[in-house]
């Protein structure tokens, strides 16, 4: 099962064309303090952070997931359409280049995973001035696994963050886009590479 929920969760996204440059990770690390924990990812000139409001969470068995009140939660960092230039200004130029993402990694599912999702639907938010796409569909009514998946989408320097969320029970998708959402509005970003380890252990005085 869970090799099955990583395919389908990663694939499109570690076979694009464009590549993440050498030694950058392409998921958030979760980092657990004594008062608060957070995803954090920390390129080589730009980085970012997300609070994790929930007592609960955890790292996940699978590799870049984490388990956040029993929701399984990604964040990815997805190389964007460069041609709309480094830094876009304006929502319809970041709404662009989210729709372009977000059609990318529809047709890959549908193209290349072979898988027929349904009920595409989408929402913009913007949160303390930052333009978020949030995008979910249905899988396939003979795909036991996972039922719906949900994503809050936004760009970052040259890239897009990609919040993700398989939803195993149909009834808790609400759940799964809320935490998304939420967390989503913590996010800090940074003109400098952080130091992963000077911030966990800052956490955890």
């Amino acid at each position: 099962m869970i090799p099955t929920l990583i395919t389908l969760l990663l694939t499109g996204i570690f076979n694009q064309s464009q590549k993440i440059p050498p030694g950058e990770d392409v998921h958030a690390k979760l980092i657990l303090g004594h008062h608060r924990s957070i995803l954090a990812y920390a390129g080589s000139g730009h980085s970012f952070t997300f609070d994790i409001p929930y007592r609960s969470v955890k790292s996940s068995d699978v590799p870049g997931f984490v388990t956040i009140d029993r929701q399984i939660v990604q964040a990815t960092i997805v190389p964007a359409d460069k041609s709309l230039g480094k830094h876009p200004t304006g929502s319809d130029k970041e709404k662009d280049l989210l729709t372009r993402y977000m059609n990318f990694e529809l047709s890959y599912y549908k193209k290349k995973l072979k898988q027929n999702y349904s009920q595409l639907s989408t929402e913009w938010l913007t949160i303390h001035g930052r333009t978020f796409l949030v995008w979910y569909f249905n899988m396939p009514g003979n795909y036991k696994l996972v039922s719906r998946q949900v994503y809050v989408s936004t760009l970052f320097d040259d890239q897009v963050v990609d919040l993700n969320a398989p939803v195993f029970k149909m009834d808790d998708w609400g759940k799964a886009r809320s935490i998304l959402v939420r967390i989503a509005g913590t996010m800090q970003t940074f003109d400098k590479h952080l130091d992963l380890i000077a911030l966990e252990n800052k956490l955890k005085k």
